[in-house]
């Protein structure tokens, strides 16, 4: 019986990924691009040219894995013919977290249990790695790997994590596809992701070894439609459309409020908690870097445009900010009601309802024609779902000089006694962004010029004056000697 032809579109950019006989590969593309679908098709290729090989699938986060990378390969094995097992019928190709049936064959170097693996019947299996999951990711050996949204990832992690991992197995294999590194990724928001770029360079000086890729998403137009592109660039901010989608790179201002800030050390990932249910094999997520049980401090910034927030808690020791909060769309409500009821919807089943207002002094006016100011409407609007707030806005705002070294002292983290400040990088996509892209003024302000132009707003400087109102409001008595002072330089000066 002769087997049924199967015909799947792949793009030219894909093609050529696909095609290709490097071993080290990246493939650098905006939203739609088709990453993920050059990723399963990756792992069908390795499926039928490596049987019973195992290679490892890394992310950042467990969750990322589970909600992103894993459902788009299972569509693109579903175009190809390869089906999930069914119990039931005893047909199938893989089976996802659990032990795979006695008569398939079994990998050469099998997982020590397999709720983190994915295995064919061929005995190929991929083992999901992650950062955040350290019992995930302790040595071993791999035919191969793929790391996905790569640039989230920290430079070293690849290196000396993942890829020293790739070894062995010679003598087993004789195939251009053993021992190899995959990665993909949308073009980086954060210096720390800048690292990707690496293999654009190693690939023009040794390309029989290395393969760089970048696409948009009109390489992949056939699959999406022009009108599809043409509505999601109306629904996008400039800033948005050209990294998101078009794959433009950004770049860190030499002139920043915060040269001390480090998104690397700054910024944690390893947020969410795990639990997988033992009837279904399905696993859920929930945030082990909040705490129902403890206060919030929240801290607030006034726009007309663009109403925002930052959450946080104190841990003693470390301060977090546990999410970013923000209206930019008119609302039947005013911006500062509508973003005060997103902020009770989104913690309604926090148990400890005491919440401290920091925040811009100018949330102590009046708008025309109220008799109260933003932050007795704020208070008002807490107490009647129950919180209990207490306001912690007082005085005039600081001095531009002393805030500057302040905080930048505080990010240093060279004072041991004093907390240090980290961000929930799954939650805090915005305010990272905002800290990097915020330039100082020769008289040590903060150059705020951005919030008046026609870009999106939540790379401007709004989230970042949340964070220097609650930072320097709450933290700035422990400067109790002459701070620190930080280099910065300013361009087109001498």
């Amino acid at each position: 019986m002769q087997s049924k032809e199967r015909r799947v579109y792949v793009n030219a950019k894909q093609v050529q990924f696909l095609n290709a006989r490097q071993k080290r590969r990246s493939f650098v593309g905006g939203r739609g691009s088709g990453k993920s679908t050059v990723y399963g098709h990756v792992q069908y290729q390795r499926f039928n040219y490596l049987p019973r090989a195992k290679v490892f699938t890394a992310g950042l986060t467990y969750n990322q894995i589970l909600t992103k990378t894993l459902p788009s390969a299972m569509d693109a094995w579903d175009a190809l013919g390869l089906r999930e097992y069914d119990k039931k019928t005893g047909l199938g190709h893989f089976v996802v977290g659990v032990k795979p049936p006695s008569d398939w064959l079994k990998p050469y170097q099998a997982p020590r249990n397999y709720e983190n693996a994915i295995t064919f019947l061929n005995g190929f299996t991929i083992e999901m790695l992650s950062m955040d999951r350290p019992d995930s990711n302790r040595g071993g050996n791999y035919d191969g790997g793929d790391c996905d949204e790569s640039a989230l990832l920290k430079e070293d992690q690849v290196n000396k994590v993942l890829m020293p991992m790739i070894r062995g197995n010679i003598y087993r294999f004789n195939h251009f596809m053993h021992q190899s590194f995959f990665d993909y990724t949308s073009s980086p928001w954060l210096p720390s992701g800048q690292w990707v770029f690496k293999t654009q360079e190693l690939a023009q000086e040794e390309p029989d070894n290395y393969l760089y890729i970048e696409s948009t998403a009109y390489d992949n137009v056939a699959v999406l439609g022009a009108d599809y592109l043409s509505k999601l660039k109306k629904q996008m901010t400039k800033l948005e459309w050209d990294v998101e989608v078009m794959n433009k790179r950004l770049t860190k201002l030499p002139n920043s409020f915060y040269p001390a800030f480090n998104d690397e050390r700054h910024l944690n990932f390893k947020t969410f908690s795990y639990d997988q249910d033992e009837e279904t094999g399905l696993w859920t997520t929930g945030n082990s870097f909040y705490n129902s049980k403890q206060p919030i401090e929240t801290s607030w910034d006034f726009n007309a445009a663009f109403t925002s927030m930052i959450v946080c808690q104190d841990r003693g020791n470390e301060y977090r900010i546990i999410n970013e909060l923000y209206i930019e769309e008119d609302t039947e409500v005013s911006k500062v009601d509508a973003l005060t009821d997103l902020f009770i919807k989104e913690y309604e089943n926090h148990l400890c309802k005491e919440v401290f207002i920091y925040g811009d002094r100018n949330g102590n006016n009046k708008s025309p024609g109220d008799t109260k100011t933003f932050y007795e409407k704020i208070m008002d609007r807490l107490r009647q779902k129950g919180w209990e707030p207490t306001l912690m806005v007082q005085g005039l705002d600081p001095d531009h000089l002393l805030k500057h070294i302040f905080i930048n002292d505080m990010l240093s983290e060279k004072n041991k006694s004093w907390p240090v400040i980290r961000m929930d990088q799954n939650r805090c996509k915005w305010l990272p962004i905002s800290i990097t892209n915020s330039p100082i003024k020769p008289d040590y302000r903060k150059d705020k010029s951005s919030e008046r132009l026609l870009i999106d707003q939540k790379r401007t400087t709004h989230l970042s004056d949340c964070f220097d109102n609650i930072i320097y409001r709450k933290f700035s008595h422990l400067a109790n000697q002459a701070p620190e002072t930080y280099q910065v330089y300013f361009l087109g000066r001498g």
